[in-house]
């Protein structure tokens, strides 16, 4: 982050992947004027029968209540560590969710009760257990976005309808659908024009 910072973004990638590949996806942006955050799931695992290759995961159904304490500890620490200092005045916040991102960075911005300029929930669903006294804070002028692809294999219409609604009810605000001509992942084209 510098002087010349005026957009930050907190990226929470998808299941199986790693903080710090995902986070190249964010290279289409201005180097000088956007500060990318890509946390790291918690929990780490072997994605191969090799041993080769791992990746992570922000939680499962073991033990997960457990898992969103220290998901709240770890984003706690991260915002005082790195987001402290911020002016916020000078610089806007965004947000983005991958897959079982898009519900880690839905938790997050509820619990911390984030002010953000856009929210991009790129192939993933809102928590079910979110209400709408979640999200009350919230102003109206935030922008939401919905991003699939057209050949998402996790998606049918009936879910992106579902999700939209679910956004409009706990929200109030219209999620704006962008569908491109892709499976379930995040492609820079696609991200270059989302972005606001």
């Amino acid at each position: 982050m510098t002087d010349h910072t005026n957009t930050i973004w907190i990226a929470c990638h998808g299941y199986g992947q790693l903080a710090r590949y995902f986070v190249k996806r964010f290279d289409v942006l201005d180097a000088v004027e956007n500060f990318v955050i890509a946390p790291q799931g918690l929990s780490r695992f072997y994605s191969d029968g090799n041993y080769g290759k791992v990746g992570a995961s922000w939680m499962t159904k073991e033990s997960r209540e457990l898992d969103l304490h220290n998901q709240r500890q770890y984003f706690d620490m991260l915002f005082d560590q790195t987001l402290s200092k911020v002016d916020w005045g000078k610089c806007s916040l965004k947000l983005f969710g991958f897959s079982q991102g898009v519900t880690m960075i839905s938790r997050l911005a509820a619990y911390k009760q984030l002010t953000f300029d856009q929210l991009i929930l790129w192939a993933g669903g809102m928590p079910h257990e979110q209400t709408v006294a979640d999200w009350e804070y919230l102003q109206a002028t935030s922008k939401i976005d919905l991003v699939i692809g057209d050949k998402d294999e996790f998606f049918s219409q009936k879910t992106v309808d579902s999700q939209l609604a679910k956004v409009k009810e706990l929200t109030g605000i219209d999620a704006k659908l962008t569908v491109f001509a892709g499976k379930h992942e995040v492609t820079r084209e696609v991200l270059s024009q989302v972005v606001s």
